[in-house]
């Protein structure tokens, strides 16, 4: 919030419009910061029995309301910004404003490796956007500098105008990859193929399990819910199998990080399309003797 004061009222006393759409980044991070207290405290709820995977899709739900609100502020940000390059008047911002972009750039670079480093640790799909973000901050925040330099020292005095709209397509950007991110984790987006393939080795390496028939999984906020069937022996014992899936599960959870719960089922090893066709005819057959 300092940022975006700062920045802010900096940009409209020098007349920076650069640095006044860069403020746009920090109010941008100020909104998905206090969305994410909000949607890690819904998503650490218990399960119940309306909820039976949790309440991790709240921080879609949100991540894909903000970026809606951004896409809309930055379409404003970005309308004054063309106006004022196309009307040709332009002066240099005031030397005040390349200050407040260099102290910007320290600042973001600080909350971005912070950022980064607390989204690998928990795997918040929000957390990631924010620490992806802070790092685009600290970009638009060296081309803000580059433009007043160049204004200044350069003669360009379009060069700010020309940085500030550079700025809301890049947001433009950043808002569009938030929204489809939200929407992806509220479709059940499957996890990407090294990790299933990793849950896949992880089950081979199980004594007993013979082969992986089919591996599902489903991104629920910061949790991986993953659905594994194995092929074991058609000879190994009901209570000997089931045994071999929990060795499963146990393992694939203490491998693949962020697993919210692993659901392991075994069927035994064959053949079985010619029973499954003749009991398929034997069904059709009662159903047209039912029909006469």
């Amino acid at each position: 919030m300092a940022l975006v004061a700062m920045k802010l009222f900096t940009g409209l006393i020098s007349g920076s419009q650069a640095l006044v759409a860069d403020s746009l980044y920090s109010a941008k991070d100020v909104f998905t910061s206090a969305l994410i207290i909000v949607g890690l405290k819904a998503s650490k709820k218990p399960l119940d029995k309306k909820h039976p995977y949790g309440h991790g899709k709240v921080e879609f739900i949100l991540a894909g309301a903000v970026s809606i609100i951004f896409l809309l502020i930055t379409g404003l940000i970005f309308y004054y910004a063309a106006e004022s390059l196309l009307e040709g008047k332009h002066e240099a911002p005031h030397l005040i404003a390349l200050w407040a972009a260099v102290f910007s750039v320290v600042v973001n670079h600080v909350m971005s490796d912070y950022t980064s480093c607390v989204s690998c640790e928990i795997n918040s799909p929000m957390v990631m956007t924010l620490a992806k973000h802070h790092h685009s901050d600290k970009n638009s925040s060296i081309a803000v500098a580059v433009g007043i330099i160049g204004s200044h020292y350069l003669g360009l005095t379009w060069l700010d105008s020309a940085v500030a709209i550079s700025e809301t397509l890049h947001l433009f950007y950043l808002g569009g990859e938030t929204f489809w991110e939200a929407f992806q984790g509220l479709m059940d987006s499957s996890a990407p193929k090294d990790t299933v393939e990793k849950i896949r080795q992880t089950a081979l390496g199980i004594e007993g399990i013979k082969s992986v028939k089919e591996i599902q999984t489903r991104r629920i906020g910061q949790e991986l819910w993953i659905d594994i069937v194995v092929v074991v022996d058609p000879e190994e014992k009901t209570l000997k199998a089931k045994k071999l899936t929990e060795e499963v599960e146990e393992a694939i959870s203490n491998s693949v990080g962020h697993v919210g719960a692993v659901n392991a089922h075994f069927v035994p090893d064959g053949d079985f399309s010619a029973e499954i066709a003749t009991a398929k005819e034997e069904l059709a057959q009662l159903s047209r003797t039912a029909q006469k």
